[in-house]
């Protein structure tokens, strides 16, 4: 008797075999859901065992694009495994040779070639890997995409394509946030003029390190301040530049360069002063600005006008002289006028030996 029929006694013989049947479909139906569960994981290690010598043997072969093209291939195929860094990295190696002829183009398009068969962390989530997926993110994903994307910010930079450098390197920050890159990322929107974006990651700069080490951008941000005529921004920049340096020499910054700077801040700072009439506040910063910069004509006409505020005719002639003698186009012809002016009425109208005081400040400023 078969088992059927000890099963279901009594039943006619076609609909035990009906019922047969449905058993047998059945059980097979339930060892295919068991292997469909014990379905291999990408990340388990008998797929290591499978991987690692596949990854290897691709090492071996001699050809740099042959290997170059397994590799993307190797990594096309099975995006998620644990030799991805490591194929990640002799991919890199291949595109070495490419970087060191300068064939930006070739680098590039291998580059962005790899860049594509990289899965992201949200298709590596979707897989549905029962485990091991926050490891492989973390030890494998994370670095290769910084790998790449270090190398992408570098070539895009030396082929000068800024607006693409800058894509790359927001996505490195994005995917790393380093305050190292910031300065970077600044540095490559000034270069196609992006003032706006330069201006964010200006601010991100200076938020990140102290004004000792961040002085240079912001330097460069009131320049662009200044350029959008927003004085307000600019002078509080400059302020705090001259907070930290006024008194002092940034290392690694020669001492007449940083002259030049300080007279250039300092007579930003001055030009709202003076126009609020704040005159002693003005000439203090004015003669900041000729101590750093004896010869900037414009600075001793407004000592000129500050001091003769301040009824110091003499100081106020002294300095008119020397914006005379440095021959403005704009203002030696008012600053003359003052300064005549002036000295007339020290001198009973006239204006004998006045060519004297124009010789001193001459003398002084080391002109003819």
């Amino acid at each position: 008797m078969s088992l059927t029929e000890r099963l279901f006694p009594g039943v006619m013989p076609m609909t035990r075999k009906l019922i047969g049947l449905t058993v047998a479909l059945f059980f097979l139906s339930g060892i295919a859901t068991v292997f469909a569960q014990e379905k291999v994981s990408p990340l388990s290690d008998y797929q290591y065992k499978k991987d690692y010598p596949q990854y290897e043997a691709i090492k071996k072969e001699a050809d740099v694009q042959k290997r170059a093209d397994l590799l993307l291939a190797f990594v096309k195929e099975r995006p998620i495994s644990k030799v991805l860094l490591y194929a990640a990295n002799d991919y890199m190696a291949c595109v070495k040779p490419q970087l060191d002829k300068k064939d930006w183009a070739k680098a590039v398009s291998m580059e962005e070639a790899f860049w594509a068969v990289i899965p992201t962390e949200q298709t590596v989530q979707a897989a549905g890997i029962p485990a091991g997926v926050e490891e492989f993110i973390k030890t494998q994903l994370v670095p290769t995409q910084q790998l790449l994307l270090q190398s992408l910010v570098g070539t895009y930079y030396q082929a000068q394509n800024w607006p693409k450098a800058a894509e790359m390197a927001e996505k490195l920050y994005a995917l790393a946030p380093d305050k190292a890159l910031l300065p970077q990322i600044a540095d490559i929107y000034m270069r196609f003029n992006n003032v706006d974006k330069y201006l964010t990651y200006g601010q991100k700069i200076l938020a990140e390190y102290p004004m000792e080490q961040s002085y240079g951008t912001a330097l460069q941000m009131a320049t662009v301040y200044i350029q959008k005529q927003d004085l307000t921004t600019a002078i509080d920049l400059l302020t705090k530049v001259m907070d930290v340096y006024g008194d002092k020499v940034p290392a690694n910054v020669s001492e007449p360069q940083w002259n030049a700077t300080r007279a250039f801040a300092y007579g930003v700072i001055a030009s709202p002063v003076y126009q609020k009439k704040d005159y002693p506040k003005a000439l203090e910063l004015y003669e900041k600005v000729v101590k750093f910069d004896p010869k900037k004509d414009d600075a001793y006409y407004y000592i000129g006008m500050c001091r003769w505020q301040a009824k110091d005719q003499d100081g106020a002639i002294a300095a008119f002289a020397k914006a005379v003698v440095l021959n403005n186009k704009t203002l030696a012809p008012k600053a003359k006028e003052y300064m005549e002016n002036l000295y007339k009425a020290q001198h009973n109208g006239s204006l004998d030996g006045l060519d004297q005081v124009l010789a001193k400040a001459k003398a002084e400023l080391g002109v003819n």
